[in-house]
């Protein structure tokens, strides 16, 4: 499998206001705002500092094991689907669902049960 760059960290709101979140991440830091598809039932904002993306999710986290609404980073690979039959070889289990207009996600857990988001790389 070959990771290209990471994509985006994601972070949960963890309860607190989604405005006073967007409003540090903006008014503390100056990162941009990126137009984010809706996601059924996860409200959230996304910001992008250059190509990568900083993504404020304001769901309960789901307290699973590859959990896509709590804490975690994406990285973008050349090719998802060798990914996955790369992964399916080694015996990881993984978790795949479609977002907004067709893109595909992946999730795994790493040894130390942290999430980490797999999308097909697109730039």
């Amino acid at each position: 499998m070959k990771v290209t760059r990471f994509h985006h960290v994601s972070v949960n709101t963890n309860g607190t206001s989604l405005d006073a979140v967007v409003a540090f991440y903006q008014d503390v830091l100056g990162l941009a705002d990126k137009a984010r598809p809706e996601i059924p039932g996860v409200d959230g904002h996304w910001h992008v500092v250059g190509n990568q993306e900083l993504h404020l999710v304001a769901a309960p986290p789901r307290g699973t094991l590859s959990d896509a609404t709590g804490h975690h980073y994406c990285v973008a690979v050349d090719d998802l689907d060798a990914a996955i039959a790369e992964l399916e070889a080694r015996g990881i289990e993984y978790q795949r669902a479609v977002q907004g207009a067709g893109t595909v996600q992946i999730w795994i857990v790493d040894p130390a049960g942290n999430t980490i988001e797999l999308q097909q790389e697109t730039g």
